[in-house]
């Protein structure tokens, strides 16, 4: 396909013919590839089938004069095949990280930023999320410990609390926990140094951040305040410096080329609900509820539920209703403290999830933006909760609109 597609004088097209029916192993790995073409969105098993049934034309690639056809047969065996099949085991991810290894022609582990300088990098956040015996990784380290990798180093039980909660915190939303940590490994140790040091790098510095970011660092025993000193938690060997200082490169950079100029929510892009709390300065911890409140502002986090039933969706009240509109139910027997701050809110921040989990890995949100609550109306539902329209200001694109909506 690679040569079929190499730029030639007066060749404007080329025509590839898979006969993929003879594997529906094969198949279903070309349905996965082409599915990971929509835009980062998070990939569900339903809207994968529905994708291959369609012949992906969600997609849009009609436009840049790739056409897609999947015979009847080779769909059926592909859907039956996606519906089984849990493509976040241990084995499926190994196989992704033995191939980038080999790629790279490393003798030891590849290390964080070599994830970040490849284009032919899997994802590394999953293997920091997948279970391996039942146990979470937690880490990339975890990953490489439960893969049984050779050259990976043995930290101690302390120094291990430290990467996973370092770990954790990736896709970084703020810079504070990572630069902090990056003064004391480099021997800035002083409170008001280390202050210091973020102010300048940070637009926009924020001291409540700051100490939040603290606060958090020293609840999880990473670090420890004494005088007027930080210190780790573990001991610093040159191994746990040599790993720690890869993996806050890789947050640093990950982060500046996510956000840029940018340090407020961004738009369609994926946040968890811890990640969200930690933002606004909420106990990231304190995850067990769907709205939260912060300087007149209210944070929405709705989950569609797509992998209901017809009946239990049918009964179900968040939804678009249209690219600007997002109707959204309050929690039932809902506080008078709660409605008159939803009523006095100056904004409202949506995320959402399809749905919330999959092969056992917990899914995150989309922000689908900014808007406000509108059309309140109660005694619509009987359990006494309150029916909004979010007007967003921001209309969401049409293949996101299509990602969103319930499929049969």
């Amino acid at each position: 396909m690679g040569r079929g597609l190499r730029k030639f004088e007066n060749k404007n097209h080329v025509t590839i013919l898979d006969f993929i029916g003879n594997s529906y192993r094969r198949s279903v790995h070309i349905a996965l590839a082409l599915g990971s073409l929509s835009k980062g969105y998070i990939l569900e098993k339903k809207l994968l089938k529905s994708m291959v049934k369609e012949d992906f034309q969600q997609l849009g690639l009609k436009e840049y004069g790739v056409k897609i056809e999947i015979d009847d047969l080779s769909k059926e065996e592909i859907i039956e095949y996606i519906e089984k099949e849990n493509f976040n085991q241990i084995r499926y991810l190994k196989k992704d990280y033995e191939n980038f290894k080999s790629y790279l022609k490393t003798p030891t582990y590849p290390k964080h930023m070599d994830y970040m300088n490849s284009d032919y990098a899997p994802n590394l956040l999953k293997f920091m999320k997948v279970k391996i015996g039942g146990n979470k990784t937690n880490s990339y380290y975890g990953f490489l410990k439960g893969i049984e990798e050779n050259s990976v180093p043995s930290f101690t039980e302390e120094q291990v609390v430290a990467i996973n909660y370092l770990s954790n915190l990736l896709p970084l939303v703020r810079r504070y926990e990572y630069l902090a940590v990056k003064c004391i490994l480099d021997g800035v140790t002083s409170k008001s140094d280390i202050s210091q040091y973020l102010a300048q790098k940070i637009k926009g510095y924020s001291v409540d951040h700051f100490e939040h970011a603290i606060r958090f660092l020293i609840e999880e025993k990473v670090i420890y305040f004494e005088g007027n000193d930080f210190y780790f938690c573990c001991d610093v060997d040159d191994e746990f410096v040599e790993y720690v200082s890869d993996l806050l490169d890789y947050g640093l950079v990950q982060y500046e080329a996510r956000y840029i100029n940018e340090e407020d929510f961004l738009l369609y892009q994926d946040y968890r609900q811890d990640q969200v709390l930690l933002k606004i300065l909420k106990n990231p911890k304190n995850n067990q509820y769907g709205t939260y409140y912060q300087d007149g502002k209210v944070y929405i986090f709705a989950g569609l539920k797509k992998d209901a039933s017809v009946q239990d969706h049918l009964n179900y009240k968040d939804k678009f209703l249209d690219e600007t509109t997002f109707q959204w139910e309050s929690i039932a027997r809902i506080s008078a403290k709660d409605e008159e701050l939803q009523r006095n809110s100056k904004e409202a921040l949506v995320f959402v999830r399809k749905v919330k989990e999959e092969n056992g890995i917990t899914l995150p949100y989309t922000f689908v933006g900014a808007g406000s609550l509108t059309n309140p109306r109660k005694g619509v539902t009987d359990n006494g909760s309150i029916l909004y329209d979010i007007k967003l200001n921001n209309s969401l694109p049409a293949d996101l609109m299509e990602d969103f909506k319930w499929v049969d």
